[in-house]
């Protein structure tokens, strides 16, 4: 697989909001997402930086190296809904290539 084979964090895992580009090349490898959700009342709410967390921890599994096209959205939880307040982001995971 591209890219190498060292042992990726999510941490690591740099973040490309939509309409940012990365300057350098590299590969397309999957579509990663990422869900925050409040589940008690008086818990914390749902939030950007929990879901795209979320996202890196996704990406990881892809040995990617960045997420490009990030973007989220709050969702309105429904009636059925276990969330009280809940956030969903959705991106690419790339390679970088050598």
């Amino acid at each position: 697989m591209a890219g190498g084979s060292h042992q990726v964090d999510s941490g690591d895992i740099k973040i490309y909001r939509a309409g940012e580009t990365p300057s350098r090349a590299y590969e397309l490898i999957s579509i990663v997402n990422g869900e925050s959700c409040q589940r008690q009342f008086e818990g914390p709410k749902a939030s950007n930086d929990d879901a795209i967390r979320e996202l890196q921890t996704d990406a990881v599994q892809f040995k990617a190296h960045a997420i490009i096209g990030t973007q989220c959205f709050s969702l309105k939880p429904g009636a059925d809904s276990i969330c009280y307040s809940e956030v969903s982001c959705v991106g690419r995971a790339i390679q970088w290539r050598d």
